[in-house]
């Protein structure tokens, strides 16, 4: 082909329908690329937030076991908050039993809220935005011994700056061992699952705990969250992922 003509055609410029294709494509393009990172976000919001509670529950052994005591690994539940940055099963912090000076009922080991009292140690964190913490799917796993029961605990406590709350807690004795709540010696300790969901704050079928799942599965007649995953805690403190539906969801009835 003729160069001069070739030159002749760049220099006229593309047509409007030419441009209308060009466009259309490129609309084609950053629809299909913003749908892989909205998804790619959601995945990677909840696994940053495994990161975060397997990352308190370090720290809430370490602060037992340096300071002799027991510890908690606390969750804010108020499910009056829906606010956009609602801190309701999203907030989480550690506390530290600070025991009494001998006066009145002494400390002995086995009620650990006799004598002292709770201190928070931590500035506390913010689950990722859409990630949060499902107490109704977090199920203990079963025991040969025939043990159930959950081992997490709910009550009230103040927080720096947030005052009275209520809460759901895991804790961990003087050696960073996991325990059942309130350190009872009669109620055996159960490996507990910590389970994470995406969801929204709101009321309906599918809601639980004042959380809709984004997503969910059906599993016979239960309807379950979809990409759920977290960690189980063992009596000993040891921690273990939870990363798949089966891990997450086994046994539970």
């Amino acid at each position: 082909m003729d160069m001069n003509k070739i030159c002749r055609k760049l220099k006229k410029g593309f047509t409007l329908v030419e441009l209308m294709v060009v466009m259309a494509i490129l609309g084609v393009v950053m629809t299909m690329a913003a749908g892989v990172l909205r998804d790619a976000g959601k995945g990677r919001g909840i696994e940053s937030g495994v990161e975060l509670l397997e990352s308190l529950v370090t720290e809430a052994r370490a602060t037992a076991q340096g300071n002799d005591t027991y510890t908690r690994l606390i969750i804010v539940a108020d499910p009056k908050d829906t606010s956009a940055d609602t801190i309701h099963l999203r907030y989480m912090t550690v506390q530290l039993f600070r025991k009494g000076n001998g006066k009145g009922d002494n400390f002995d080991g086995t009620n650990v809220a006799m004598d002292g009292k709770w201190v928070t140690t931590s500035s506390g964190v913010l689950l990722p935005p859409g990630v949060y913490f499902s107490p109704t799917f977090s199920k203990p796993l079963p025991r040969e011994d025939g043990a159930a029961g959950s081992m997490i605990g709910e009550g009230v406590t103040r927080l720096p700056g947030r005052g009275q709350v209520r809460i759901y807690y895991v804790e961990f004795d003087e050696k960073g061992r996991f325990v059942a709540p309130m350190a009872d010696p009669l109620n055996l300790t159960c490996p507990q699952r910590l389970v994470l969901i995406n969801g929204k704050p709101g009321k309906g079928r599918k809601a639980a705990d004042g959380i809709v799942p984004r997503d969910t599965n059906k599993d016979g007649r239960e309807v379950r969250p979809a990409g759920a995953k977290g960690i189980c805690l063992w009596p000993n403190g040891d921690v273990s992922m939870l990363r798949t539906d089966d891990q997450v969801f086994k046994d539970i009835q």
